[in-house]
């Protein structure tokens, strides 16, 4: 499959790999249509773009978190709310064309999603202070009345895993750009991880936008808090605040071809997908492991130059009495199906050719690795995949 930039925006704010959720039919609307992708996610499709670029979303539709539309370079866009509350609708205005691609995160309360994302919400959010407060209205959960800059907000949730995450702060603000701001993830006690932004005007306290703060690394499982605070107001309030997103994001760097044209994509640098498995650095393992939930998966981005065919080698590890667990590489239209052997121990690993991947153009692809059927208590570790360019046919 090759990506356009929609795909991509997805890959980067939400996740790649979704599916119509049971096989729903679209939701048609008078702009175009909406199609349910499960775990909180909608894709808008355009087909009739308003002149206003507001795209009016349905009575009792989710509470919307985040929005992105494949732009150049894809972009996340506002999202707007009538004073009650009550109404919401996505700005596109600059990106109102036939054929648009929204995607769109929701959630009305704070979880973890099986792929790994994580929300905070502002309906369940700990507020500290005298003057911020939750305000709620169906579909639209923020902590407003923020006039004080020693008033601040915290989650405690328990991390599943260790981890590579980006981290995005959905916010309106309609006073004075320049309010700084500070986010907290508690990890190690000595070791906080702290990620500071200066927040800009959207225009009305009703019209919320998503700020990435960039990629940070979870490294440890447990307890956890994150706090947000103001460190300087600048007008009369800080921000409505909606939420905070952890989206998993990619452990090291994306793959590249070498110069033979073969692409490794080790586990060191891959996405991982879901709430248990991880990237295991330590030096005797170097591989993704505690594979033990069915949904859970990991992905690289590939970039191709040209087209090509590629003999896929993966190198496998499973512990004794743990083997038979059947697992899929590949991309979503070009899956390869394969049965984990046992090796003795998960960190014996043995290099095995298990089929033959064909990309009929340049581009970026995403290569999936992830189980379809887990026979024991674990699927396998996977230290690394390769593709190898397959010898021309006779």
């Amino acid at each position: 499959m090759r990506l356009n930039t929609a795909a991509l925006l997805v890959a980067y704010t939400i996740c790649f790999s979704a599916q119509l959720s049971h096989g729903a039919e679209p939701q048609r609307v008078p702009w175009g249509e909406i199609s349910e992708l499960g775990q909180g996610r909608f894709q808008f499709r355009i087909t009739n773009p308003p002149q206003d670029g507001l795209l009016p979303l349905p009575e009792g539709f989710p509470h919307v978190l985040a929005c992105g539309v494949n732009s150049d370079p894809p972009r996340f866009v506002p999202v707007a709310f009538d004073p009650k509350g009550t109404v919401v609708s996505v700005d596109i205005a600059s990106h109102s064309v036939a054929g648009a691609i929204a995607m769109v995160q929701t959630a009305e309360a704070s979880q973890q999603f099986d792929d790994g994302r994580i929300v905070f919400s502002a309906r369940d959010a700990q507020v500290h202070g005298t003057h911020a407060k939750l305000e709620s209205n169906p579909g639209n959960h923020r902590i407003g009345y923020w006039t004080s800059p020693q008033d601040f907000v915290s989650w405690d949730y328990k991390a599943s895993r260790w981890g590579m995450y980006r981290i995005l702060l959905t916010y309106s603000s309609a006073g004075s750009d320049g309010t700084e701001i500070e986010v907290e993830l508690t990890d190690k006690p000595d070791q906080p991880i702290k990620q500071s932004a200066t927040l800009a005007s959207t225009g009305s306290w009703y019209r919320y936008t998503t700020l990435d703060l960039g990629t940070h690394y979870v490294s440890t499982a447990g307890p956890k808090t994150l706090t947000v605070r103001c460190t300087q107001l600048k007008g009369a309030a800080v921000m409505n605040l909606k939420s905070v997103l952890l989206i998993p994001a990619c452990e090291g760097k994306p793959p590249v071809p070498a110069a033979d044209g073969s692409i490794t994509l080790h586990a060191r640098d891959s996405t991982v997908h879901g709430t248990m498995l991880r990237w295991e650095p330590a030096e005797a393992k170097q591989t993704l492991g505690y594979w033990i939930r069915p949904s859970d998966y990991a992905s690289w981005e590939v970039t191709l130059e040209q087209p090509g065919t590629f003999d896929v080698d993966v190198w496998q590890g499973c512990g004794t009495g743990q083997g038979g667990s059947t697992m899929r590489i590949g991309t979503v239209s070009q899956p390869i199906e394969w049965t984990v052997e046992e090796t003795g121990h998960f960190q014996n690993f043995k290099q095995r050719t298990i089929g033959r991947l064909t990309f009929d153009q340049p581009g970026t692809y995403v290569i999936e690795a992830g189980p379809v059927k887990i026979a024991n208590k674990a699927a396998c570790d996977i230290r690394q995949i390769q593709l190898r360019p397959a010898p021309p046919a006779n």
